[in-house]
C-alpha cells in the first residue's frame, strides 16, 4: 500500500509509514536518520510508546512531505494514554487493532503487537481493503481489543471498542484540533560535505582572473580529470551486489501467493507447491480422481507416464530488482530479526554460507559482504505478514514452499 493523505480540521494527516523499531534510547533520532539513510527514505516520524521506541518512514517521491502529520503516531500515543476495555476493566493495552473510517470515505488501519507497529501495520485504503486485513490479522490471535466504527461492532470481535477517528484525535476546549509537533514528519538530513571543500569552492569561483590564469586552471583541471580517469582505470571494481537483482521479499510472497489457485484440481491431493528462481511448481498425486478429472481443470498439467503423479510449472508475474541498498552489519541484521521471530513464537533457523562463485572478472573486487541462509516456519503467522517482517536491508527470499497446509520460507539474509 501507498501513502494516503487525509485532512482532518486544518491538518493534513498522512497513513502508510513503514515502521521500524529502534534500540538505542539515548540517541534515537540519530540512529533514525541512519537507519532511513539506509533504506531509502527522506522523510521520518519518531514515536515512543511505554518502553519501545519505532521510526516510521515515508517517501517525498510518493507524495509525502514535511508539512504532514503521522495519522498512526497520533492514534497510538492516545491508545497508550488512554487504554482500552478489555476483561471487563479500563486498562493499558500493549496488541491492538483498529479499522477507522476517514472523513474522505476510506478506512484508516492500524496493527500494533508489543507496543510497537507491524512493519506494514499502518496503512489507508478501500472498506474492503481494510476489513480484508483486519480479518487476517485478528485470526492470528493474542490482540487485547480491536478498535473501530460502530458499523463493525457486529462482526463478532471480542473486546471491541467502539471509537470514531475524531475520538482518537486530541482536541483543544473550543473543539478544534490539537496538534503536536512531534506527529511530524521531518526531514533525514544528508550527510554534509566538509567545510573545506566548500571554502575551496569558494575560492576557485572568485579568485581567477585574466586569459593566462584561466589557461593554468584549464591545464591544471586537465591534468587531474586525467589522473583520475587513471586512477578509475586501475582501481579494482566492486564485487556483484547478487541482493539488488532479487525481488523484495512482499513482492516475492505476493507474487507467489498469487498462483496458489489449484489446491485440489480434479480431485487431486496437492503434495507441494514451490515458487523459486522466478518461477513456480505444482505437485499432486492422484489420490482417487482420474487423470481426466485433472486434465479438464488444469489442461497444461504434466502427467507422469504411470498416472499417478503430475505437475505444473511457470513464470511468476510482477517480480521486479529490488533497489541496492546498503547493508547492515552483521549483528544488526541478524540479530533483530532473529529476536522478533522469537517474540512471534518462531524458530528461525541461521547457517553462515560460503561466498557464491561469481562470474570472473578482470579487476574484480572480492565480495565485502557476507549471507546468511534461513528457514522459517510460519507458524500460525499470516506469510503476508511474515514476508512483511523480513522487509529489512539486504533480507531477500529464495524459495516459498506450501505443503500440508503449512508454509516454509527460505532465503538469505547478506551483510557487511
Amino acid at each position: 500500500m501507498g501513502i494516503h493523505i487525509i485532512q482532518i480540521d486544518k491538518a493534513r494527516f498522512v497513513c502508510g509509514l513503514f515502521w521500524q523499531s529502534l534500540s538505542r534510547p539515548r540517541e534515537l533520532q540519530r540512529e533514525a536518520m541512519e537507519l532511513g539513510r539506509k533504506i531509502g527514505s527522506d522523510l521520518m516520524v519518531v514515536r515512543r510508546d511505554q518502553s519501545t521506541a519505532q521510526a516510521g518512514y515515508a517517501q517525498s517521491s510518493e507524495g509525502a512531505a514535511r508539512t504532514l502529520y503521522s495519522l498512526g503516531a497520533a492514534v497510538s500515543k492516545t491508545v497508550a494514554m488512554e487504554g482500552a476495555y478489555y476483561d471487563g476493566m479500563l486498562q493499558p493495552v500493549h496488541n491492538w487493532l483498529a479499522a477507522l473510517q476517514l472523513p474522505d470515505g476510506k478506512w484508516a488501519y492500524f496493527a500494533v503487537r508489543d507496543a510497537n507497529f507491524l512493519p506494514n501495520g499502518d496503512f489507508a485504503g478501500s472498506k474492503e481493503e481494510v476489513l480484508e486485513r483486519l480479518y487476517g490479522d485478528y485470526a492470528l490471535g493474542g490482540w487485547n481489543v480491536v478498535i473501530g466504527d460502530e458499523s463493525l461492532a457486529g462482526q463478532g470481535f471480542h473486546n471491541f471498542n467502539v471509537r470514531r477517528i475524531e475520538s482518537l484525535l486530541p482536541q483543544r476546549k473550543d473543539g478544534s484540533l490539537r496538534v503536536y509537533r512531534w506527529w511530524r514528519l521531518r526531514p533525514i538530513a544528508a550527510h554534509s560535505a566538509p567545510g573545506w571543500r566548500l571554502a575551496a569552492a569558494v575560492a576557485l569561483a572568485v579568485g581567477g582572473g585574466g586569459v593566462f590564469l584561466s589557461w593554468q586552471h584549464w591545464q591544471a583541471k586537465r591534468q587531474a580529470e586525467q589522473a583520475l580517469l587513471a586512477q578509475r582505470a586501475a582501481a579494482p571494481r566492486p564485487a556483484p551486489r547478487p541482493w539488488a537483482e532479487q525481488p523484495l521479499p512482499s513482492a516475492a510472497m505476493h507474487a507467489c501467493f498469487n498462483r496458489l489457485d489449484h489446491l485440489t484440481p480434479g480431485g487431486w491431493r496437492l503434495d507441494e507447491f514451490a515458487c523459486m528462481g522466478g518461477n513456480y511448481r505444482y505437485a499432486w498425486s492422484r489420490s482417487a480422481a482420474t487423470v481426466a478429472t485433472l486434465r479438464a481443470e488444469v489442461p497444461q498439467a504434466v502427467i507422469d507416464p504411470g498416472g499417478e503423479k503430475a505437475t505444473l510449472a511457470g513464470p511468476l508475474a510482477g517480480l521486479a530488482p529490488a533497489r541496492g541498498e546498503d547493508l547492515l552489519a552483521a549483528p544488526q541484521a541478524v540479530e533483530p530479526l532473529m529476536a522478533q521471530m522469537q517474540s512471534l513464537g518462531l524458530s528461525m533457523r541461521l547457517n553462515k554460507r560460503a561466498l557464491p562463485a561469481l562470474p570472473a572478472a578482470p579487476g574484480a573486487a572480492a565480495p565485502d559482504w557476507q549471507a546468511f541462509g534461513f528457514q522459517l516456519e510460519a507458524q500460525g503467522v499470516a506469510p503476508q505478514q511474515l514476508a512483511a517482517m523480513l522487509e529489512r536491508p539486504g533480507v531477500r527470499l529464495e524459495k516459498i514452499t506450501y505443503r500440508g497446509m503449512a508454509w516454509l520460507l527460505e532465503g538469505v539474509i547478506y551483510a557487511k
